[in-house]
């Protein structure tokens, strides 16, 4: 637990013991902050305590905030306790504080950070999901990176965690793939039809010509003939083809799901059927016309009269159709029988991470949750948006109609799988990324994987080169772990402990908000002033946290050190991308 929240503990203790007593609430805990200042001229901690209950009990706020510093004052580790603006409290914290804190880190270790906040609470989290139909583009690859840090995130605090990858192996899209792999096919065995331009209403993708050939060299030309029978078999073929090439890349990037949950499994069991019967059976299903809806989404369009889910009914823009005139179901009705699925295997927390595109279906379909599982179901949709790739200061432009994309494997290939993780966590999922090929290569402060890696590279390097001036058994880590930390009074030590030991509410805080980039954007921060706590002993020796003269200073600064490699290390690691220890 983070000593925020131990803090909001202390005050909770307070208000329900010596300010409300009889008018405490239960509901009074949720109904306050304790964070971090906007600026460090208000202190190291402040809350909005006095402010928001000033509400609830219809009281004066800064009246309330007087009398809640006057018991916050009583606090062992409170320093001072000033209120700002319209009864901010903000909080200065002992020193004595932050030494404890750092003992916390050295004892802990790679735990460090680690809690039940989720107390063992299960929760499925659905990404990529890329359908079948070609490779990952570095679209896909955004949302991957997400999904896998908040899944490691959230394990670390407490949740079960389960992965999972749904595979669109049904309807209209997977029929134009196996006619384009069935021209790719026939293409291998007439050489005048592949001087022709490819029809629009196929796929343009290469790799679908060594899709062909792998199909060529296990059947020859035994598929030519176009009957039911072949065409199943291509079809077989060609799934798995994809898939595997699929897993492969999600290899490449470091991310494994607990299980790939095929449509067509679905449909085969008869679970939409069933889905739609229960959705009739509470009557929000009708026979009517649907709306012509907005934009060029119309694939799913048709003006007949059809079955309708009443999803207007729950905040939707407008009724949605279930089945198409062919009798196959749409995408809407296999999602909501895919998320009836999901909760019938017993899960009531789900977190679907999607495409920029998508952001038009969440109501539909959060709607449709609720009903089928009688509101007993929490979905929540994160929509991870655009990566551009920037290549020699020009965006590369990609085209999926035309076949023109940024292959994950090929990005992959050029900065390699750590890199890629770190960039793309870099912004909150809900804006756009800029990937730059150029800048993810230097080795500068302007590329932010570099200036964290070489932060832990130099604390490995401090910790190795003071062996060379004291006898390894005085500086063990053993020693350094008991080392005394008052020894740490210099301005610049305290502000570099205030930051390691943020680390705890940065975790509970990606996990609230469901935003892993905060890691991202803590390690930067932390390297930064390591990288700066440095720069001061060029300047000044008696800095240098090594001090040959004197043991005990080395001792604990060696501890201050080691506390950033743990922090560095468990972020990393955290992130997928591997700590190094050495910088090339």
């Amino acid at each position: 637990m983070s000593f925020y929240n131990i803090l909001k503990e202390d005050i909770n203790k307070i208000l329900k013991e010596n300010i409300l007593k009889k008018n405490y609430k239960k509901e009074i805990y949720n109904m306050f902050q304790v964070n971090e200042p906007p600026k460090d001229k208000f202190g190291d901690v402040s809350t909005n305590a006095a402010f928001s209950l000033s509400k609830f009990l219809k009281t004066d706020p800064k009246n309330f905030a007087d009398i809640l510093i006057k018991e916050l004052k009583k606090l062992s580790y409170i320093e001072d306790a000033k209120v700002e603006g319209p009864g901010f409290v903000n909080l200065s914290l002992k020193k004595n504080f932050w030494l404890n804190e750092l003992k916390k880190v050295l004892l802990k270790n790679d735990k460090y950070g680690e809690s039940n906040i989720g107390k063992s609470k299960k929760v499925i989290i659905e990404f990529v999901s890329a359908n079948p139909t070609g490779p990952l583009h570095i679209g896909h690859c955004r949302g991957a990176v997400y999904g896998d840090v908040l899944s490691n995130i959230m394990r670390k605090l407490g949740y079960k965690v389960y992965k999972e990858y749904y595979i669109n192996d049904t309807g209209s899209q997977i029929d134009k793939l196996i006619n384009s792999v069935i021209y790719r096919y026939e293409e291998l065995f007439n050489e005048n039809k592949n001087k022709k331009k490819i029809d629009d209403n196929l796929y343009p993708g290469e790799y679908l010509i060594d899709l062909a050939k792998d199909i060529k060299k296990k059947y020859g030309s035994n598929l030519l003939e176009s009957n039911k029978k072949n065409n199943i078999s291509i079809k077989n073929f060609s799934l798995k083809w994809i898939i595997d090439f699929i897993k492969e890349d999600l290899n490449l990037l470091g991310v494994k799901f607990d299980l790939f949950y095929s449509e067509n499994d679905l449909v085969k069991k008869n679970k939409i059927s069933i889905c739609i019967n229960t959705l009739k059976k509470n009557k929000l299903i009708y026979q009517g016309i649907p709306e012509k809806p907005k934009g060029r989404d119309l694939d799913e369009w048709e003006p007949r009269e059809q079955f309708l889910f009443k999803s207007t009914k729950f905040g939707d823009d407008v009724d949605r159709a279930l089945q198409k005139s062919n009798g196959d179901y749409t995408y809407f009705a296999k999602d909501i029988a895919y998320h009836l699925d999901k909760y019938k295997r017993g899960y009531n927390f789900m977190i679907n991470v999607w495409g920029a595109d998508h952001g038009g279906y969440i109501k539909r379909l959060s709607s449709a949750v609720k009903v089928i599982t009688k509101n007993k179901a929490n979905l929540i949709v994160k929509i991870c948006q655009l990566v551009k790739i920037i290549d020699n200061k020009e965006i590369l432009k990609m085209s999926k109609r035309e076949g023109k994309y940024i292959s994950l494997r090929r990005v992959l290939k050029n900065v390699g799988k750590d890199v890629t993780r770190f960039i793309m966590l870099l912004r909150k999922n809900n804006e756009d990324i800029d990937f730059d090929l150029q800048k993810t290569t230097e080795e500068s402060r302007d590329n932010p994987v570099f200036y964290v890696q070489y932060a832990h590279a130099r604390c490995c390097s401090v910790l190795r080169e003071t062996k060379n001036y004291f006898n390894p058994k005085e500086i063990s880590l053993t020693e350094i772990k008991k080392s005394n930390l008052k020894n740490l009074s210099d301005r610049n030590e305290i502000l570099l402990i205030k930051e390691i030991v943020k680390w705890p509410k940065i975790l509970e805080d990606s996990v609230y908000y469901h935003e892993p980039h905060r890691i991202t954007f803590f390690l930067q921060s932390l390297a930064s002033k390591f990288h700066s706590f440095w720069n001061y002993g060029k300047k000044d020796s008696s800095k240098r946290f090594i001090n040959i003269g004197n043991k005990d200073l080395t001792l604990a600064r060696l501890s201050l050190i080691y506390s950033v490699k743990i922090v560095l290390n468990n972020g990393l690691n955290l992130l997928g991308v591997k700590p190094l220890e050495v910088m090339r």
